[in-house]
């Protein structure tokens, strides 16, 4: 990864007519293997006259904070007063590289980048103040807007010397503020539009509105992979609204958009009418019948069933050592199976987009994560060049992953080229729920060999799904698999294997919060409490026994792994949470730790079981080490928004395929946490001058495994297939079983 910026392809600086200081950035790629692609500059900071800065946040805000944390970094090395700051969300374009939300990546991406751009500017505005003072540069710092010599305290404000900097050259080199200088980064900051999204004020993409608009819903065959064989529409043309009913077709636009893996992009029969409601509404009253003559008419068991048999089909992912002659010569051998279902996302915000297609050019307001994706799909479906598209990026209501496709804007963008007016296009919560991007289901197996001290020297991990990497495809072998091990460090275990079993389906699969990890960290978590119980000792001494002392662990290619990183927010959050305490009868406390996007946290959650199999869920406890935390207010609301969203899925979540097609269409049966249901949480971030890694996915993982290692401390009843709904009062019913003393 090269996150090497230089003058040449990163800064530019000019005047304005203004008389503002305008930096334009071009961001080079940080992705591994990708070369860096030089494009022409785009203004992304300007600094007026009045001292003003103004900041273009350029990635798209889905809830993670990412609005606010990049200006607070590039602000911080500036040298910004915050509260003289202005942040602008800026539309797609391709001279913002890496402009997209998804993998926990924003900061990782941007934080060499936000700085180097504010150190740049501000050592021409220390130039030019130190010039004017008489005094060396280095004698000088920026504060609060202002440049500041540290012996006298004279300063000069930012909006003074804009019209001179801007004709500086920018320097080709510059030093970093040292952390425990930081005014901004670090502190508990508001989201910059947090006002306006608790007033209602807040524009995001489903409040759009423009002249001449109409609103249009799509009616989707339930079945995936089925399409409309024909319809009667006279029912809702005959409704009051309703313009325009229209046929969506997808081999009109050349069959599958983006490639033979892709969605059914264009599909459907649309309503356009005077306003959303008036949509769905005459949309309830079509009469389509369905083609269904390519579906596989899949149903949740048979699919289960063909993982669990392709557990004995795989494909080796990764082998080190001899795992098979570890396992001839183990004192024990203990192995077991873990299941996890299709989960949704349901975002709050359903699918919506508004596209205005002009006869030569198209406008569009997406709640999208992936910007570049629609632009494609856009160039690809009506033969538009890149400069005839602008994309604007409003704040998204959500997304968890489901807005990296584009599907729904698709839609929208077709019909407005149909109308030949502004068209917004919202799906309905059930339709939203029917055709999402799912987490995909898995059977996953692991065995453990184990020496007379009940220490792992062998590990196997046999993991069988439809994978995400090749969703939709009807044909051939998975381009990836759903093993992740940078979540399981392969070397604390010399020998080891890794196994996948890739089952073609129809249902749709893509990307999920922490994805792979969300499944695997389930079965790799589970099964070490379990080889802790069955060796009698303490799940999390028996975890750090598992680890190994602090040291680097090789992972795969050049990557490493801290083990000592991992210990140490173990080690805390055992004593945040008193795990080694007794609790009442019926309580328990269970354990998980994981690794995700360049973080390490450990859990414990706290839960009561009552004797028919009543949980309450109590407290959880949660340290994290995720580098510099550049926003703790807002990095805590993300470690919470993880932690409950990996509770919810625990609890409730499950997708189940009936013939081919989704069954749960609402929250009614596909329920989420209630605020009742909430537990006492604490968050603790360990702290270090190490660059900020990735926060929207790693509190997620390790969430439902502690809770079910939680369940079964207060019980004795052991969970290995999620969803938990239910499951306890069956154990309960069937076994007879009463609550356990811990």
């Amino acid at each position: 990864m090269n996150n090497t910026l230089n003058r040449r392809n990163f800064l530019q600086l000019t005047a304005s007519a203004s008389g503002a200081l305008v930096l334009g950035l071009h961001f080079q790629s940080c992705m591994p293997n990708e070369p860096a692609v030089n494009y022409p500059l785009l203004p992304l900071i300007e600094i007026d006259t009045e001292g003003w800065v103004t900041l273009i946040a350029k990635n798209p805000e889905i809830g993670q904070g990412i609005k606010t944390a990049l200006p607070m970094i590039l602000a911080e090395e500036l040298g910004a007063d915050w509260n003289k700051v202005k942040v602008v969300q800026g539309d797609y374009n391709k001279m913002y590289d890496e402009q997209w939300a998804g993998g926990s990546y924003a900061v990782i991406l941007n934080w060499d980048m936000m700085r180097t751009a504010g150190a740049k500017v501000r050592s021409v505005l220390i130039d030019v103040a130190a010039n004017r003072m008489q005094k060396p540069a280095v004698e000088c710092k920026t504060q609060d807007g202002k440049v500041i010599h540290i012996e006298t305290g004279n300063s000069i404000p930012f909006g003074e010397l804009v019209a001179e900097a801007s004709q500086m050259e920018l320097p080709e080199e510059v030093t970093f503020k040292p952390s425990d200088a930081n005014t901004i980064v670090g502190q508990s900051l508001p989201h910059v539009d947090s006002k306006e999204v608790v007033d209602g004020s807040a524009k995001f993409s489903i409040d759009i509105k423009l002249p001449g608009m109409v609103y249009a819903t799509v009616a989707k065959n339930p079945v995936h992979e089925g399409s409309v064989e024909s319809f009667d529409d006279t029912a809702t043309r005959a409704m009051e609204g309703v313009v325009d009913v229209i046929a969506l077709h997808n081999a009109e636009y050349g069959g599958r958009l983006l490639g033979p893996n892709s969605p059914n992009f264009v599909n459907g029969v649309a309503v356009i009418a005077r306003t959303t409601w008036t949509a769905f509404k005459a949309a309830e009253k079509l009469n389509i019948k369905w083609d269904n003559s390519h579906s596989r008419n899949e149903n949740t068991e048979d699919l289960l069933t063909r993982f669990r048999e392709q557990l004995g089909d795989t494909t080796m992912v990764r082998k080190d050592g001899d795992f098979d002659t570890a396992k001839k010569n183990a004192a024990t051998i203990f192995e077991q199976t873990y299941e996890l279902p299709f989960l949704a996302h349901v975002t709050m915000e359903p699918m919506n987009c508004t596209v205005n297609f002009r006869e030569d050019s198209c406008e569009v307001w997406a709640p999208t994560q992936n910007p570049e994706a629609l632009e494609q799909g856009l160039i690809k479906l009506f033969g538009l060049k890149p400069e005839q598209i602008k994309i604007h990026l409003p704040r998204i209501g959500g997304g968890f992953g489901r807005r990296y496709y584009v599907d729904y804007a698709m839609d929208a963008a077709v019909l407005s080229k149909k109308m030949g007016k502004p068209v917004k296009l919202t799906w309905t919560r059930e339709e939203d729920i029917k055709h999402d991007w799912y987490r995909p289901a898995s059977v996953q197996k692991l065995t453990a060999a184990m020496d007379g001290n009940g220490k792992v020297v062998g590990w196997q991990h046999i993991l069988a799904n439809a994978s995400r990497v090749t969703s939709l495809g009807r044909e051939g072998d998975a381009a990836g698999t759903e093993i992740d091990e940078y979540e399981f460090p392969a070397g604390f275990v010399t020998d080891l294997q890794f196994e996948y079993g890739h089952v073609l389906s129809d249902v749709p699969l893509g990307q999920w919060r922490a994805v792979a990890q969300s499944a695997n960290v389930f079965a790799t978590q589970s099964f070490l409490n379990e080889l802790a119980i069955l060796n009698q000792k303490d799940p999390i001494d028996y975890f750090l026994d598992f680890v190994g002392p602090a040291r680097m662990v090789p992972v795969v290619g050049d990557y490493e792994y801290d083990a000592g990183r991992l210990i140490a927010v173990v080690e805390q959050v055992r004593k945040n949470s008193s795990w080694d305490e007794p609790l009442p009868k019926g309580q328990g406390r269970g354990f998980a730790a994981a690794k995700n996007s360049g973080s390490f946290i450990a859990e414990v959650v706290t839960v009561e079981v009552t004797g028919d199999g009543d949980l309450k869920i109590l407290r959880v406890d949660a340290v994290v080490d995720c580098g510099i935390v550049v926003n703790p207010s807002g990095a805590k609301a993300q470690v919470v928004g993880g932690i409950l969203e990996g509770l919810c899925a625990a609890l409730y979540g499950e997708i189940t395929i009936r013939d081919g097609a989704t069954e749960q269409s609402n929250f009614h049966d596909y329920p989420w946490m209630r605020m009742r249901e909430t537990p006492e949480m604490h968050v603790e971030f360990i702290k270090n001058d190490l660059a900020p890694r990735g926060l929207g996915e790693p509190p997620l993982p390790p969430a439902a495994p502690a809770l079910t290692n939680a369940i079964f401390d207060a019980s004795g009843v052991r969970i290995r297939k999620l969803p938990i709904q239910n499951q306890l009062k069956k154990e309960f019913e069937l076994n007879n079983k009463s609550i356990q003393s811990t």
